[in-house]
């Protein structure tokens, strides 16, 4: 059925940068080039797409919004609940969206919050240690070196790079310090790091949902990568390659997708969602995040996974719209 579908996103030239601005502050938000492909595939599919922009524009065209739903990729901007912004904003006005709810959106924005859930719901993820300020460097007894060091409430590998990894004390508080100078005081997590292989899954759906092949993470042509990591500057660098089907074993494929479905039902995930790992050299998976706004640039794991089980990147747009549209009773 034919529907009208209001899209609210985020472009990198809504926040332009200012001297002194982190390099990485825009990361999260989408460039023109996704976003005019996300446009065509729906229209491909015969809806008709009315362009909202952020949050802002959304708020001006309000409540006079003319669509059966909207496509939401908002990051939002300000705070750890800059995510739930558009979908509480949309539930006020009674009007259909597709994605997860503003509770879920700001739980997993949220790392330490995320962890939470997690460890009750018995799903493995490295231990951690949350900071507000370097005098709650205290306590470190539950952990070990080596450890990573990352911005609590930020994605798209904001605030990381190969100095992350830290191997004593003196890294830690030289990395600690320069994280809440660089990033506005901003809470940090220091997780045990996981040296090993790292990959990611991507879901669609709701009853049930699905997981699709996962997709491993290659860096310098390394599948072991043992202490690299994914950072902001390898994002857009040749050093970093998705491979899928993924070199890994039928018997830890099916762990991951089980963990992968775990972790997105924990946090009522709607819709799509992308869950990802580090496993260890024993083979052991440990989630490290979900993220249920995850990119859907056509160079990214939610084009090349599906591909594996013959879903092409428009198939699984509009997949993601049909899992919205059946779950409000629209399709």
């Amino acid at each position: 059925m034919i529907k009208t579908i209001g899209f609210t996103y985020d472009l990198r030239s809504d926040l332009p940068l200012k001297d002194g601005d982190p390099v990485d502050l825009n990361a999260e938000f989408d460039v023109k080039e996704t976003v005019d492909l996300v446009k065509s595939v729906i229209e491909l599919a015969g809806h008709k797409v009315v362009l909202i922009g952020n949050v802002n524009n959304l708020l001006k065209m309000l409540p006079d919004l003319k669509v059966d739903i909207v496509f939401n990729l908002c990051e939002g901007f300000g705070s750890r609940n800059r995510e739930a912004q558009v979908p509480v904003i949309l539930e006020t006005f009674g009007i259909a969206y597709v994605g997860s709810d503003g509770l879920t959106m700001s739980l997993t924005l949220d790392k330490i919050m995320t962890k939470k859930i997690l460890i009750a719901e018995g799903i493995p993820t490295p231990r951690y240690i949350g900071i507000k300020t370097m005098d709650d460097l205290i306590n470190l007894d539950h952990m070990k070196f080596p450890m990573i060091v990352k911005l609590c409430q930020e994605g798209t590998s904001k605030g990381i790079s190969d100095e992350s990894v830290i191997h004593n004390r003196k890294e830690l508080e030289n990395r600690s310090e320069f994280l809440f100078d660089r990033y506005d005081n901003s809470p940090l997590i220091i997780e045990q790091f996981i040296a090993g292989f790292e990959l990611t899954v991507p879901i669609i759906g709701n009853s049930p949902p699905e997981a699709f092949p996962a997709v491993q993470v290659s860096i310098k042509d390394r599948l072991d990568l043992g202490e690299m990591i994914y950072t902001f500057e390898r994002v857009s660098s040749t050093d970093l390659k998705y491979i899928c089907p993924a070199k890994i074993g039928k018997r830890l494929e099916k762990k991951l997708a089980d963990l992968a479905l775990r972790t997105y039902k924990s946090v009522d995930c709607l819709d799509f969602g992308r869950v990802d790992f580090r496993v260890d050299k024993n083979g052991n998976p440990y989630v490290l995040e979900i993220n249920p706004l995850p990119s859907l640039s056509n160079d990214d794991v939610f084009d090349l996974s599906p591909k594996v089980v013959g879903c092409d990147y428009n198939m699984v747009v509009n997949k993601i719209i049909d899992a919205a549209l059946k779950r409000y009773g629209l399709n």
